[in-house]
């Protein structure tokens, strides 16, 4: 900062460095080029804008977490911003989007939940040109064309989706959880939860799986269980890691076919503890969601 400041024409500065003066007035001088430099500092931090990303893994990433919780709002005076909603345990998540673009993350009373909020003009249209021709959620669209509309930038459609894209990693950070029945048989899950099945239905053809309707809350859910399909999405997810909580059962799910395999899932205390202690210290971090 203080490099910045002597490339300037600035007689303060340059007296303070270069010509006789005492104590009090040199710590005068120095104390404006302290406070100036924090203030420097802080609009650095509050709006750190960084240049649209090459890496398409984030933007696929990003672009999928946004058509699960998020949303982009323009409101009738013209102001346009982003919102996403995350559990309070994926902090970490909404923390690595505000350190690329900016903006900041409420609590929300009452709920343990978290938003991200993003209004800043710089950051914000860096965001849209990163997502741009990503979104896929048909509602999430109508709401970037506003955007697009007012700040004269041209709304791309996503191409058709396959196996190699990371917008399904972003989409489960929003939307999927990981289940282990509580039967004896204990068979892990991978699901996702929409409203309607649209945005669902081209996962059937690239990852497997099926479609079903769940009654008791009126959604449609993309379900996956036989061991093939999860190990195929699990290898998906190596390569496009998720970034909320949920990814440590996803790493939990090996352990889990390897303890199945030596019967720990049905051993008792009276008849093989330790093997049912491991068992009963998997199920603990498997509800902890710890690794």
């Amino acid at each position: 900062m203080v490099k910045i400041l002597l490339k300037m024409n600035n007689p303060q500065v340059t007296k303070a460095f270069n010509s006789w003066l005492g104590t009090s007035e040199a710590i005068r001088l120095l104390s404006i080029i302290s406070f100036k430099g924090r203030r420097f500092y802080r609009a650095i931090v509050n709006h750190p804008v960084k240049p649209a990303s090459p890496n398409k893994k984030w933007s696929q990433w990003l672009a999928g977490l946004i058509d699960g919780d998020g949303g982009f709002y323009l409101t009738k005076k013209g102001y346009a911003s982003l919102e996403i909603t995350m559990d309070i345990r994926d902090e970490h998540a909404l923390h690595i989007i505000k350190n690329v673009y900016g903006g900041s993350i409420k609590n929300l009373a009452g709920k343990n939940a978290l938003r991200y909020c993003l209004r800043h003009k710089e950051g914000f249209l860096a965001l849209v040109r990163d997502v741009n021709g990503e979104i896929r959620n048909s509602y999430r669209l109508m709401q970037l064309n506003k955007i697009c509309l007012k700040y004269g930038v041209t709304l791309i459609y996503p191409e058709k989706l396959t196996f190699n894209n990371g917008w399904l990693a972003g989409f489960f950070d929003a939307e999927g959880s990981v289940t282990l029945n509580s039967n004896n048989e204990a068979i892990p899950a991978i699901l996702l939860t929409q409203k309607t099945s649209e945005i669902l239905q081209p996962l059937l053809d690239i990852y497997g799986g099926s479609i079903y309707i769940d009654r008791t809350s009126n959604s449609f859910k993309w379900y996956v269980s036989d061991k093939e399909g999860i190990l195929k999405i699990l290898s998906y997810f190596k390569e496009y890691p998720p970034r909320s909580l949920k990814k440590n059962r996803l790493h939990l799910i090996p352990r889990c076919y390897e303890l199945k395999e030596i019967g720990a899932h049905k051993a008792s205390d009276n008849n093989q503890p330790y093997l049912a202690k491991t068992w009963e210290t998997f199920k603990t971090k498997w509800s902890k969601y710890e690794q």
